[in-house]
């Protein structure tokens, strides 16, 4: 419930960013990182959204092993190919954002859960990459 409630103020937060402003100069904050960490944590966004596409289709054609596999994939690749030394070089509203995320991945590959609420978890997760994206510019 607390990291329900923590998702949903960072969410909040981040979409009441003035868009006017965004889109007359990128006033977005700069997380700045080397090539390896750059290519690793956009590679990684890239891969949330076609797991969350996934989700959709596993879901439509009720497949809840193969999602629940698809996303402790997600989840390996990420533990296993992180650069050493990110966590240093991403600020913290950064990191709140990234770790308000897990919960809702942990959820969708609950087999217990209906299908109803593993969408409501998967629409949440998207508000998430859609409010981080708004708030930070990866550099």
């Amino acid at each position: 419930m607390a990291k329900g409630l923590i998702s949903a103020l960072l969410v909040t937060l981040c979409l009441t960013w003035p868009a006017a402003n965004a889109l007359a100069a990128d006033e977005r904050m700069a997380v700045t990182l080397n090539d390896e960490q750059k290519s690793f944590v956009l590679g990684h966004m890239r891969d949330m959204l076609e797991a969350l596409t996934d989700t959709q289709q596993l879901l439509l054609e009720g497949k809840r092993e193969e999602l629940r596999q698809r996303i402790a994939n997600l989840q390996s690749r990420e533990q296993a190919n992180r650069p050493k030394g990110l966590g240093k070089q991403i600020p913290p509203a950064f990191r709140a954002m990234a770790q308000s995320m897990r919960p809702h991945w942990q959820a969708i590959q609950n087999p217990d859960l209906s299908e109803e609420e593993v969408r409501q978890h998967a629409v949440d997760l998207m508000r998430v990459c859609n409010a981080c994206h708004l708030t930070f510019s990866i550099q």
